[in-house]
């Protein structure tokens, strides 16, 4: 199986299990947005709390120049950690939501 191939199953994979679980609150939806042809992947909670409206990101992660880019993360996990459990490694894992300058500094790939 070719890098990109794996990389896709991985970021599935994760996304799959985190959609498992659904908030404690309110009547929310967990949604996942796999889109293969461009490498967005997406976790969203939508739905009602009470009467306030829920919609938003939980998870996003892009596959870019054969690199997982970690857009936002709001769970309370390290998926980038996660992902190299799963056998990716660090030079392959980009934190997005990290400033430029900072990603040096992270462990893990600048771009």
């Amino acid at each position: 199986m070719d890098k990109l191939t794996q990389y896709r199953n991985y970021v599935q994979q994760l996304i799959n299990e985190y959609a498992k679980y659904r908030p404690a609150y309110g009547d929310i939806e967990v949604e996942t947005i796999f889109d293969t042809q461009r490498d967005h992947y997406q976790l969203i909670n939508i739905g009602w709390n009470d009467e306030q409206r829920i919609h938003g990101c939980a998870l996003h992660i892009d596959i870019k120049n054969g690199k997982i880019w970690l857009q936002y993360n709001g769970t309370e996990n390290h998926i980038a950690k996660e992902l190299v459990a799963l056998g990716v490694p660090k030079e392959d894992i980009v934190l997005g939501f990290q400033a430029p300058h900072k990603r040096q500094f992270t462990g893990f790939a600048v771009i």
